[in-house]
């Protein structure tokens, strides 16, 4: 029983973590819109109807209903002004990069930047090829989690129990310093940079599963450790 529940929550996650990526990462092209607008959202705010994860799926899915020819220009326009950072307020950006909200200094590509690439390293992770953008950056952190999770299915099917607890075990670990500790003030300040209800909805889907990961991560380890 533990592990059917374990492999139901890792792969809830995972999906979730590839969904979170994604929208960070770049904005949609015709072809995701297309596919995001025939997306039953009912499933992943399913028991949740009154909460701020539903809320935020309302967003998305009431803003991508209206869209018309210039919905993609619109979304690029949003994303390119909040998280590639062309907008500017009181000398303040909104780009999701770990370094702009946990280094005093607020610039790019600071320590945290670094350790982050560190905990890469050290897991024997490569992110999303080579590309030219900090390993701080927030869709890497959610790549990372998700490869996490993964590993730790790949666990489960090998009835590795040890395993999959030392992938649970650097989910949360990775989690605490490196996503919680400054998601919130991100997430603060891009409400006030992003302009369309789809990219408030998808701070609110984050905000609303970023919350539930602690009680999550507690779990799967205290079930691990019940069925070991």
């Amino acid at each position: 029983m533990e592990t059917q529940e374990l492999r139901e929550m890792l792969t809830a996650r995972s999906s979730y973590y590839h969904m979170l990526k994604n929208l960070y990462f770049r904005a949609p092209s015709q072809e995701e819109i297309d596919a995001m607008a025939q997306t039953d959202f009912t499933e992943l705010r399913a028991g949740k109807e009154e909460s701020l994860l539903a809320e935020g799926f309302d967003d998305i899915f009431r803003y991508l209903r209206k869209r018309n020819t210039g919905t993609r220009q619109e979304l690029s326009a949003d994303y390119t002004g909040a998280f590639l950072g062309t907008k500017v307020r009181d000398g303040k950006q909104a780009m999701p990069y770990e370094s702009l909200f946990r280094d005093k200094s607020g610039l790019l590509m600071r320590e945290p930047r670094n350790e982050v690439y560190q905990f890469y390293k050290q897991a024997n992770v490569m992110l999303m090829g080579d590309l030219n953008i900090p390993e701080d950056h927030l869709a890497f952190e959610f790549e990372f989690m998700a490869i996490l999770c993964d590993r730790a299915l790949g666990c489960l099917a090998a009835e590795d129990l040890d395993g999959c607890l030392e992938q649970v075990s650097l989910q949360s670990e990775f989690f605490d310093e490196h996503i919680a500790s400054w998601f919130g003030d991100f997430c603060e300040r891009a409400m006030g940079f992003v302009e369309t209800r789809f990219y408030r909805g998808v701070l609110k889907i984050t905000q609303a599963f970023l919350e539930g990961e602690r009680d999550a991560l507690d779990e799967m380890c205290s079930l691990l450790k019940r069925a070991a």
